[in-house]
């Protein structure tokens, strides 16, 4: 009986480090899953904004499309390409 207790003592020793060891890794790609998000969604909301500004610059031009040649050179003058 001794024996077995021993060797149970052992394999639990044994399973803690591992689950230990195992969390250990999972909370640290948790963290870096995390920071990725993070990078994606800040870079999602500055092309949004590009978009934005991009979909506004049209809509300025196309609004004189229709006017004089003149307003028509200046919203061609004044669209501008957007970097996000």
């Amino acid at each position: 009986m001794d024996k077995n207790c021993n060797w149970l003592i052992i394999v639990l020793i044994i399973l803690s480090i591992w689950f230990w060891r195992d969390h250990r890794n999972l909370k640290n790609q948790l963290e870096y899953s995390q920071d990725e998000l993070s990078s994606c969604e800040y870079d999602k909301s500055a092309l949004e904004d590009a978009l934005n500004q991009a979909n506004s610059n049209i809509e300025d031009a196309q609004s004189y499309a229709w006017s004089s040649y003149d307003e028509m050179g200046d919203a061609l003058d004044n669209l501008e390409t957007v970097e996000p």
